[in-house]
């Protein structure tokens, strides 16, 4: 019998996420998807900017597919992230389609301020957040990557699963 390899903890927070992302996507796209077809339900009264909440959904489905891949390369590579990039790629990924939610569901008060004064600084973290714990992500794969291929070619194939291995 195969053994089958273990999952850090930091890991199942990436997966955990990843799933949380896409619940959030999936029941803004309920949402959407009715208030398409009842425009004047009381649904379609709460929103107050369609298209910022349009950005939500495609932005959480976004960073649940990267916290997904994320999660399977790690896990492929037997990469153990830090928490610091953990933390900043979860909170960018949650908090930064939020930021359009929020947009989208709060009604405009006055026309002069066209942003919202939560927005730009929510933004800027978030995105900040997510540009530094995405592209961590990526630099540790590549440099997972780079290190397998300097190893000779018989330890190489022990120390990686191939891709398509039998489902058993």
């Amino acid at each position: 019998m195969k053994q089958q390899p273990t999952i850090s903890m930091l890991n199942l927070i990436l997966l955990g996420f990843a799933g949380l992302c896409l619940a959030i996507a999936l029941a803004i796209a309920w949402v959407l998807g009715v208030t398409l077809f009842f425009p004047d339900g009381v649904l379609a009264g709460h929103l107050a900017e369609r298209d910022d909440v349009i950005r939500a959904h495609v932005d959480y489905l976004m960073m649940a597919q990267f916290l997904f891949i994320f999660f399977l390369l790690f896990r492929q590579y037997a990469i153990e992230p830090p928490l610091w990039l953990v933390a900043a790629c979860c909170f960018g990924a949650f908090f930064n389609p939020l930021a359009f939610l929020i947009r989208g569901l709060t009604p405009k008060a006055v026309e002069v301020m066209p942003v919202e004064p939560h927005f730009p600084l929510q933004a800027l973290l978030s995105f900040s957040l997510t540009t530094v714990g995405f592209l961590g992500a990526v630099l540790l794969v590549i440099r997972a990557v780079w290190q397998l291929r300097r190893l000779p070619n018989n330890s190489s194939q022990k120390t990686i699963n191939p891709p398509m291995q039998d489902f058993r």
